[in-house]
């Protein structure tokens, strides 16, 4: 008698599946990278004013290689990446994170380090001598500056949360205090520009349309992103080398080919940090080579912007 045949495996089972696809993550641009970013848009919208288009034009800078600086500032940056690579990379941790989070919390820490001492001042200035230590208690009870971290969006918070009460209370002197904070500079449009950043910092990760691309196209357009850089690097130290031989040092400045810095002598700080000199081939120019005088701030002054070196 025959053996009863063992039924065959379908042929259409599946595999088993592979290890998921990680997308890339997101592409953080170093302070270096910023910096290049800056420097190359500086150059590249001043060298076609009066003063610089001339002398760079009998150097060989040709309207060509004019678009190919933008071309490759604009993929350097990023400016052209779809929204849909926008939404991939924010639903893999994108979102207010590295470079952009931490300037975030720079800029309302910042803003923490003016306006809480300043605060403190126009109270003991403006509220009477009698009651002006009650009120200042009042209104920083629980409420101290915090070291740059997390903790300050919590202490702006409940700072504007105060303000808000000084614009609302009956009380005459906390009015006064407000009014005089605005006319310091603390105004609403100031409190809204600090309330859309700690909005980005809260932000949680909200619903968001389905990825559709595929983490190998996310990492084709970062490969591109960064060679982007780096030709546009290449670029820049290319026609910063050239310009730096005919552009005195305050053209120079103006067209972002050198940073100012301070000199010893008057023993004050960096006023332009130049980054990775191996980075940009950077030059420093010192403070008393790169002071302006009144007439040489003028952009039409072509003597004091490309003829200092003659």
């Amino acid at each position: 008698m025959a053996k009863p045949k063992s039924p065959k495996k379908s042929s259409t089972q599946s595999a088993p599946a592979g290890p998921a696809e990680e997308a890339p993550s997101p592409l953080i641009l170093t302070a270096v990278e910023q910096d290049l970013l800056e420097r190359s848009l500086k150059l590249l919208v001043n060298i076609q004013t009066a003063p610089f288009s001339a002398q760079a034009r009998r150097e060989g800078y040709t309207a060509d290689e004019h678009r190919e600086g933008w071309r490759l500032l604009r993929l350097a940056s990023g400016e052209a990446k779809p929204l849909e690579h926008l939404f991939a990379e924010v639903a893999n941790g994108g979102a207010v994170e590295g470079a952009e989070r931490l300037r975030l919390l720079q800029d309302v820490d910042a803003f923490e380090n003016t306006w809480f001492p300043r605060t403190r001042a126009v109270i003991r200035r403006v509220v009477p001598r009698a009651r002006r230590e009650a009120f200042e208690a009042a209104f920083f009870k629980n409420l101290e500056q915090q070291p740059l971290g997390p903790a300050v969006i919590v202490s702006v918070r409940t700072f504007l949360s105060r303000l808000d009460g000084l614009s609302q209370s009956n009380d005459a002197d906390a009015k006064e205090v407000r009014k005089t904070l605005v006319k310091r500079g603390l105004t609403e449009e100031k409190l809204k520009e600090v309330r859309d950043m700690l909005g980005k910092l809260e932000v949680g990760g909200g619903p968001l349309p389905e990825r559709k691309v595929s983490a190998a196209e996310l990492a084709k357009a970062h490969k591109a992103q960064r060679e982007g850089l780096d030709d546009l690097r290449d670029w820049f130290n290319d026609w910063a080398t050239t310009f730096r031989q005919v552009f005195g040092v305050k053209a120079q400045l103006k067209l972002g080919l050198t940073t100012a810095k301070r000199s010893s002598t008057n023993k004050k700080e960096e006023v332009d940090d130049a980054g990775d000199e191996e980075e940009l081939g950077d030059e420093e120019a010192t403070d008393d080579e790169a002071e302006l005088s009144e007439e040489d701030e003028e952009l039409g002054d072509e003597e004091a912007e490309i003829g200092e070196d003659e």
